[in-house]
């Protein structure tokens, strides 16, 4: 089981899905709805339910032997540079997302990230980025409701004018 990569993988997005669905419920509740439906904890948990399933099934599947490939041969050949960089600005997102808002730490995290990606024209990264994060916050806020944090920035900037 260890030496096959699809059950180490599998196992290791269950602990992390097993992690995610603990800490889903230390989302705040509105007291205000109580009797709704879609609370800030639906999807989180919802979600972490649908991936503690399917990594038990491709957990207890048996394995693909017709591609028995080691751990350290599936891997070769990965690009490792672009995987790491972008995990380290979803960090960055997740640390700057109080102090800058919503819109602005989106819209910087898909621009980077198209960069990182490999994208040259800056203009085209740019006008998607803001297209993507204004119908986001948009559906976010008009259609369901919720609120997003302008960020601290934003309160600063108001306070000077």
């Amino acid at each position: 089981m260890i030496d096959n990569k699809d059950k180490v993988g599998a196992a290791l997005l269950l602990v992390f899905a097993l992690f995610y669905f603990r800490y889903s419920f230390d989302i705040p509740a509105d007291p205000t709805a109580v009797g709704e439906f879609f609370t800030p904890r639906t999807l989180p948990t919802g979600l972490a339910i649908l991936t503690i399933i399917c990594s038990l099934v491709q957990l207890f599947m048996p394995a693909n032997d017709s591609e028995n490939l080691s751990i350290r041969d599936a891997v070769a050949g990965y690009q490792w540079k672009p995987m790491i960089l972008l995990t380290s600005l979803m960090v960055v997102y997740s640390l700057s997302f109080s102090f800058l808002g919503f819109i602005l730490a989106t819209l910087l995290f898909l621009c980077i990230g198209f960069i990182i990606l490999g994208e040259k024209r800056l203009m085209l990264c740019f006008s998607i980025a803001a297209g993507l994060v204004l119908f986001m916050w948009g559906m976010l806020t008009q259609l369901f409701g919720l609120y997003l944090d302008d960020g601290s920035l934003y309160r600063i900037i108001l306070e000077a004018l």
